[in-house]
């Protein structure tokens, strides 16, 4: 009987709707609402970074084919890096840690992360820009023109580049930023995913199907000089 007893109010925790609210969703040490935020920040580095080579190579500033100054594609791969890879102190697969924590392990951390994020960007850029042209017909960059070029998608300098801002990014700054999101409170992060969020979600699909019903890229704005 006293089992039962013990089990029983086990089970009423469980059933608890206060319990439920209580519990939280993680993902690799993170409550998934905070994810949702980074994702966001994230975005908007992407649009940024984007725009900031685009000045500084072609003197153009524009929507990046988005209604809002966000691109998801860069918040979601950010975080999809983190997911498998973890930050280059800790190098992970999924979760599970490759090296040591001593000097040695470090060193090879940082090494090998880079080099994974280097071969990651080089062959995501080339395999979606292809599925862009194969399928809707548009072709949204083209580094033909750049030394070290690999096809029009993706080049060895661009790569350098990009993979050096993810690398400080992962290296110096998700850390202290997802610990500063992590102040914001979960309310306040749910609010902004459910509203922000959402907006960028469909900003990117009305992106998505402008392109393949018309064969061409949304530009709203731009400004050159």
């Amino acid at each position: 009987m006293e089992n039962a007893g013990v089990i029983g109010t086990e089970s009423l925790k469980k059933d608890n709707p206060i319990e439920r609210k209580r519990r939280k969703v993680t993902v690799f040490g993170y409550e998934v609402y905070y994810f949702g935020v980074a994702m966001i920040i994230f975005s908007f580095f992407g649009f940024c970074a984007e725009n900031i080579g685009r000045m500084t190579v072609q003197h153009v500033f524009d929507c990046r084919h988005q209604l809002l100054p966000f691109l998801f594609a860069y918040g979601i791969a950010l975080l999809a890096i983190y997911c498998c890879l973890g930050t280059p102190d800790e190098l992970k697969v999924f979760g599970k840690r490759i090296f040591k924590d001593n000097t040695r392990g470090k060193i090879l951390s940082h090494i090998i992360y880079f080099l994974v994020i280097f071969a990651f960007i080089m062959a995501g850029e080339i395999a979606v820009g292809m599925l862009y042209e194969k399928f809707a017909g548009v072709i949204l960059w083209d580094y033909s023109q750049i030394p070290t070029h690999i096809t029009r998608y993706t080049s060895i300098i661009t790569t350098l580049l990009y993979g050096g801002g993810v690398y400080l990014i992962m290296a110096f700054a998700f850390k202290p930023m997802m610990k500063l999101i992590s102040k914001m409170g979960r309310k306040a992060a749910i609010i902004i995913d459910s509203t922000l969020g959402t907006a960028i979600i469909i900003d990117f699909i009305v992106m998505l199907v402008i392109m393949f019903v018309t064969g061409a890229a949304p530009e709203y704005w731009s400004v050159s000089w």
